[in-house]
């Protein structure tokens, strides 16, 4: 099996695609076997068993009301529905549930009452589906960033003891999640991870892949406010591009992850950028093989990044509009 290209689907929030394909593979070993089971009990037969790390009733309704909304928008039913559903799970666990029907209003509340039982909530949406994070333990340290052109620097929070990591952690058992994120006040780093996932902080996976990819969305919320998720995503991996010494580490990611729809801006960020590197490495606009890429010189890559960055910036001081790709 391909591993990339099922996680990848899951990552694109297409679930039923994933298991599809899953079950398609012809003399699956045990492992596979084993993971087929796995999603069909958790997604597809209509009973899940969830497992919740905490004793608290009340906690324990909020994290199940969540989990039923990602089993209804990650195979494919109607996200309204699923968020009309999650209002009204959520509002009868919090005080003033006649007057809310807002999600970010009821997630406010929500951040109110975890505070007060030791944990940290941040709610809002993980493109394109809602879904919290929360934890118990952050701690922080300070960097110095270099990015294109300057300097940042930066305050990253270090957090720990999660009982709750939004739907990509829970459409892959785990296996992917959201490494981190930028935030006005500095960068967010989630230091709980499987044992195969844990990096070291002198490692590229966190100096490249996260601490220069976020201390770049932390640089372009100054510079450009308001700017699309999309355009923030393409920007920040030009900048892993730039920066990685081994830059089909990178490609390979965002080859399995690209995906032709605005909605989702990781997978389309990927699409763009892999589409005008397509361009600039062999003339074409269609995305050749993975295989192809592993020839491709990787100053060469990195010097394209820098190009395609500086293009993009150009275009966004000059407030020049465009009708195709990335803004």
């Amino acid at each position: 099996m391909d591993e990339s290209k099922f996680y990848a689907l899951c990552l694109q929030g297409d679930v039923t695609a994933a298991y599809e394909y899953l079950q398609s593979l012809p003399n699956k070993n045990r492992k596979y076997e084993q993971l087929e089971m796995k999603y069909y009990h958790r997604f597809f037969g209509g009973k899940p068993n969830f497992r919740f790390k905490t004793d608290d009733p009340w906690i324990r309704k909020v994290l199940l009301a969540y989990n039923q909304y990602f089993l209804s928008v990650l195979t494919r039913k109607s996200v309204i529905d699923a968020e009309t559903r999650l209002v009204h799970e959520l509002r009868l666990l919090i005080s003033d549930k006649v007057l809310i029907d807002s999600l970010d209003l009821i997630e406010e509340k929500l951040e109110e009452i975890f505070k007060e039982k030791g944990y940290q909530f941040l709610g809002g949406v993980t493109s394109p589906f809602r879904g919290p994070y929360i934890w118990r333990t952050t701690d922080k340290k300070e960097f110095r960033v270099e990015l294109p052109h300057q300097t940042q620097d930066v305050t990253v929070y270090f957090l720990r003891d999660f009982i709750m990591q939004s739907w990509i952690h829970f459409a892959t058992f785990g296996e992917k999640f959201a490494g981190g994120w930028a935030k006005e006040d500095g960068l967010y780093y989630v230091d709980e991870r499987p044992k195969k996932k844990r990096v070291t902080i002198e490692s590229s996976e966190f100096q490249v892949s996260y601490l220069k990819h976020e201390a770049q969305h932390l640089s372009d919320y100054g510079c450009f406010p308001n700017l699309p998720a999309k355009d923030l995503e393409y920007r920040a991996k030009l900048v892993e591009l730039i920066y990685e010494p081994k830059p089909y580490r990178l490609l390979k990611k965002f080859f399995y992850e690209a995906k032709k729809d605005p909605n989702y801006p990781h997978p389309y960020s990927s699409y763009v950028l892999m589409t005008k590197l397509s361009q600039l490495a062999f003339g074409k606009d269609v995305i050749p093989s993975l295989d192809q890429w592993k020839s491709v010189d990787s100053v060469r890559i990195q010097n394209w990044a820098w190009t395609l960055y500086d293009e993009h910036t150009g275009k966004l001081e000059t407030n020049e509009i465009i009708t195709e790709g990335i803004i």
